[in-house]
């Protein structure tokens, strides 16, 4: 019975020992015959580790709160987009369809944006247009803007909003 009290008592007192002392602090707590641990780490991840502040996400931003962006339900349809972008597999390539769409975003913000790699090419293909005519205003205005000068109209998959 006194064993049993004494090894409760022990690990009752080692309990608020720890609990005391920060998490970090107890593992940078120098022991004999063992290495050394150092932590160099910001406040608020210190803070976070040691229950100290708690973890809040930020709200997540919806697409349709966005500027210039069609609120609604999205729907797949077929239609057009233009390509602004084509190129090869390497990271230029990825690098260069991006800073593509990067141009054309600046200058119109209206349209989305569709970087992909399609094995093995990079591409940039901008707007989600209904009819063909669409496309066509659309491309008038990037060549004029001098932003994609041998861009095309592809037929593609694209959102529509009702």
């Amino acid at each position: 019975m006194k064993r049993l009290l004494s090894i409760t008592l022990t690990i009752l007192l080692c309990t608020i020992t720890m609990s005391a002392q920060d998490f970090t602090d107890h593992i940078q707590k120098p022991e004999m015959g063992q290495g050394t641990v150092t932590i160099h780490q910001d406040s608020l991840l210190e803070d976070l580790v040691n229950g100290k502040k708690q973890f809040v996400p930020e709200k997540k931003v919806e697409q349709r709160d966005l500027p210039g962006i069609p609120r609604g339900k999205k729907t797949k349809a077929r239609g057009y987009r233009i390509q602004v972008y084509w190129g090869g597999s390497t990271r230029a390539d990825q690098t260069n369809a991006q800073r593509a769409g990067n141009r054309v975003a600046t200058v119109f913000p209206e349209l989305r944006i569709y970087t992909t790699f399609e094995s093995p090419n990079w591409r940039c293909r901008v707007g989600d247009f209904v009819t063909r005519r669409e496309a066509d205003d659309y491309l008038n205005k990037l060549k004029s803007a001098r932003l994609a000068q041998g861009a095309i109209i592809v037929k593609s998959e694209v959102y529509v909003y009702q």
